[in-house]
């Protein structure tokens, strides 16, 4: 077991990454104001490195709407997330947890009894250790969540969404080593 002693430029560096994540946590109740307020679970893996990951999510939806057609609509969410990594391999399993905040763009055909969607993302988030699995290493805690995904909305009201992204995470090349981790997830949604 090797112990990392933060320098102070290390510890400068993730104040720095941590602002803006905390303004856009703080902001997002404001801007959301009129949004409606939806829960999400979800289950994603990389099977590359050999780490699993569940999550929960807040989710504001339709903060901006922009009205396409009578049916088409392109939206702004918002969406505030907790997950905990897991690695599959290590004995004992090794663990990490991730803090998230993403804004996403969402563009859904509203139908009868169903609306399809899809959605992407560039958010970001903050881990609480570095590595994970045998030798799984990211350079630093903060890191960039790119997402694309599909999903559909159905149900009494529509409130009930179930759905899949592939999500990518790395630090942008902004502390070596940056081996990035790709997540297969799906997720179910409700909107109250």
């Amino acid at each position: 077991m090797s112990v990392k002693i933060a320098t102070p430029s290390s510890r400068l560096a993730h104040l720095a990454a941590a602002v803006p994540f905390a303004a856009c946590l703080c902001a997002l109740p404001a801007a959301a104001d009129a949004a409606t307020f939806s829960m999400q679970g979800g289950y994603g893996r990389d099977n590359r490195h050999g780490v699993e990951k569940y999550e929960v999510a807040a989710r504001w939806d339709d903060i901006v709407q922009w009205q396409l057609s009578s049916r088409l609509a392109l939206s702004l969410d918002g969406e505030v997330n907790l997950a905990n990594w897991r690695a599959l391999s290590s004995r004992p399993s090794s663990q990490l947890t991730e803090f998230g905040v993403s804004p996403i763009f969402r563009l859904s055909y509203a139908g009868e009894y169903a609306t399809p969607f899809v959605e992407a993302s560039v958010g970001l988030r903050v881990l609480s250790h570095t590595e994970i699995a045998d030798g799984h290493r990211m350079g630093s805690a903060f890191q960039f969540s790119d997402m694309v995904g599909v999903g559909i909305a159905f149900g009494k009201a529509q409130r009930l969404a179930i759905g899949y992204r592939f999500q990518h995470l790395s630090n942008a090349g902004i502390r070596q080593p940056n081996p990035g981790t790709n997540f297969s997830m799906g997720y179910v949604r409700y909107r109250f």
